[in-house]
C-alpha cells in the first residue's frame, strides 16, 4: 500500500468517530458492555460464555514450568482461575494488581485451594514486573493460543473465576477494586465456610435513590444512546438535550450529545455544547478534543490548532484528532510535521484497533 493510500485509509478509520469502542471500564457488568459493541460482534462473545452454576468445559494446558493443569486435575479444591493478559496499559496495569492479590489469597489459603493464573496474550506474560507480581507461590499456566480463553468464553481481561470443588463456576469477577474482599468472600463459599447469601449481603452496598429528575434524566441519555445505535441521530441529540436540561451539572450527556453532532457536522451546536462541558469540567480532554474538531469542521482553522494540539498532547490520543492536526499541517504546507502526525494516528489506530482483536477474532 503507497502512502496516500494509506493516509486515506486512516483519515476513513478515524473519521468513524475516533475510537474503536473496545474500552472496558473497571468491573463493568457483562450485560452492560456487551450492549456497547456491534449486535455481531456481541453475538459471538456469547456462543462459548460460561454462565455461573454451569460445569466448566473440559481442558488440558501446562504451566510455563512443564506441569499439567486440567479440568480434572483441579476437582476436589475450590479453584482461582484468573485470566490475564498485558498488551496495552491499563491490562498490564490491573493484572499487575491482581497478581499480587493472588498471590497474598496463596500465602492466606495455603494448600486448601488452587490458584492459576492463565495468560491469555498471544504475546505471553514473561515479563520481570509480572514475575515480581506473582512471586514463586503462584503457578502461571500458558494459554497463548487462547484454548481455555475460548473454552470459557473469555472477553474482557483480566477476568477471575471462582470454580467449587466439584467443578462448577460458583462466580466471575471482572478487575475492581474491591477484588481482594470478593476474592476472599467467594474462597470462604466454596470452602463451605458461609453461604452465598451471607457474602451477598456483606457486599451489598446501600444505593442512594435517584430523585424523579434524575430517573427522567437517565431515560432520555438511555434513550438517546439507543437512537445512535440505530443511526438516528436527530432524534439523539434532542434526547440528550433533555437529560442535559434535568442535570445541567452533568457534562455526560452534553458531551455525548457534541459527539453526535460531530457525526452529522452541527459544528455550530457542537462548538457551543463542548464550550458547556468545559465551563462544567475544564480539564476534559474529549471535550477539547471535541471543540477542536467542531472548529475544524467550521474552518477555524488558528483556533482549532491550539485545541487539538492541547488534545493530542496525551498518552493515548483520539487518531481523528490527530488526523484533523495533520490535515492543518497540509493545508499551512509543513508536510513533514503532517506526515508525522499522521504516522502517530496510524500507530494509535493500530492500537486500538489490537485491543479488540479478542472479540473480532481476528488471527495473527
Amino acid at each position: 500500500m503507497n502512502l496516500f493510500k494509506c493516509l486515506t485509509l486512516i483519515a476513513l478509520l478515524a473519521g468513524l468517530g475516533g475510537a474503536v469502542p473496545c474500552v472496558v471500564a473497571a468491573a463493568q457488568p457483562e450485560q452492560e458492555f456487551l450492549s456497547t459493541l456491534p449486535a455481531e460482534i456481541a453475538a459471538r462473545t456469547l456462543e462459548h460464555r460460561l454462565e455461573e452454576g454451569e460445569v466448566i468445559p473440559e481442558f488440558s494446558l501446562q504451566t510455563i514450568d512443564g506441569v499439567t493443569v486440567s479440568s480434572a486435575a483441579i476437582k476436589g479444591k475450590p479453584t482461582i482461575l484468573a485470566f490475564i493478559a498485558i498488551d496495552n496499559e491499563t491490562r498490564k496495569e490491573r493484572t499487575l494488581e491482581l497478581l499480587t492479590l493472588l498471590r497474598m489469597l496463596r500465602e492466606q489459603y495455603g494448600d486448601r485451594i488452587n490458584i492459576y493464573a492463565i495468560c491469555s496474550d498471544r504475546a505471553g506474560c514473561d515479563s520481570p514486573e509480572v514475575k515480581k507480581a506473582g512471586g514463586s507461590g503462584l503457578a502461571m499456566v500458558d494459554d497463548t493460543q487462547r484454548v481455555a480463553y475460548s473454552l470459557f468464553g473469555i472477553f474482557m481481561m483480566p477476568t477471575t473465576m471462582i470454580i467449587s470443588a466439584e467443578g462448577t463456576l460458583l462466580k466471575k469477577l471482572a478487575f475492581s477494586g474491591e477484588a481482594r474482599s470478593a476474592l476472599d468472600g467467594w474462597l470462604q463459599v466454596a470452602l463451605g465456610e458461609i453461604s452465598a447469601d451471607q457474602l451477598q449481603a456483606t457486599l451489598t452496598t446501600r444505593v442512594p435513590e435517584r430523585s424523579a429528575e434524575e430517573r427522567q434524566a437517565m431515560h432520555h441519555l438511555q434513550l438517546a444512546r439507543v437512537m445512535v445505535q440505530r443511526r438516528i441521530y436527530p432524534q439523539a441529540v434532542e434526547e440528550f438535550s433533555r437529560a442535559a436540561a434535568l442535570q445541567p451539572d452533568d457534562p455526560t450527556p452534553l458531551l455525548e450529545k457534541g459527539y453526535v453532532q460531530l457525526k452529522i457536522e452541527q459544528w455550530d451546536g457542537a462548538v457551543e455544547v463542548f464550550r458547556k462541558v468545559l465551563e462544567i469540567t475544564p480539564d476534559s480532554i474529549a471535550a477539547i478534543a471535541g471543540l477542536g474538531l467542531a472548529l475544524h469542521g467550521q474552518g477555524q482553522e488558528d483556533a482549532a490548532l491550539l485545541e487539538l494540539e492541547d488534545a493530542a498532547n496525551v498518552t493515548k490520543p483520539m487518531p481523528r484528532v490527530l488526523v484533523a492536526l495533520a490535515e492543518i499541517y497540509t493545508a499551512r504546507g509543513d508536510k513533514d510535521l503532517a506526515l508525522k502526525t499522521y504516522a502517530r494516528a496510524f500507530r494509535q489506530l493500530a492500537r486500538e484497533l489490537e485491543r479488540c482483536e479478542s472479540l473480532t477474532g481476528a488471527e495473527d
